[in-house]
């Protein structure tokens, strides 16, 4: 889980944890895909920060360094994942190697490799 502020959150990226307001009102629920409206929600009721996937994020990150689109690059962390479902992902290598892959994965598909 990693915490993010409202101003580096992205489209795409998934919400990790519930957030409320300060009287419990739900804003936006856990798994839920930040769009535009969210990001903007999260403005509007004072939210500063908060948890985003870690997957999502990495994934944000790496198709803007790449400038791969996000979608392929998602279908490509889910294909690294599987390549690496038997390893220790609190391993911070193995996190690394998944970003790797993740990121050659989605360049072979985009360079129609």
């Amino acid at each position: 889980m990693a915490k993010i502020g409202i101003n580096q959150l992205c489209e795409g990226m998934i919400v990790e944890d519930t957030v409320t307001d300060l009287r419990g009102t739900i804003l936006l629920q856990k798994g839920t895909v930040i769009t535009h409206n969210g990001i903007k929600i999260l403005k509007t009721w004072g939210i500063l920060e908060i948890s985003i996937d870690e997957q999502s994020a990495a994934v944000h990150s790496i198709s803007q360094e790449s400038h791969v689109d996000a979608r392929i690059m998602m279908e490509a962390a889910a294909k690294a994942e599987t390549l690496f479902q038997h390893a220790d992902r609190n391993n911070i290598f193995v996190k690394e190697l998944i970003r790797l892959a993740t990121n050659r994965i989605a360049m072979s598909w985009t360079e129609g490799g």
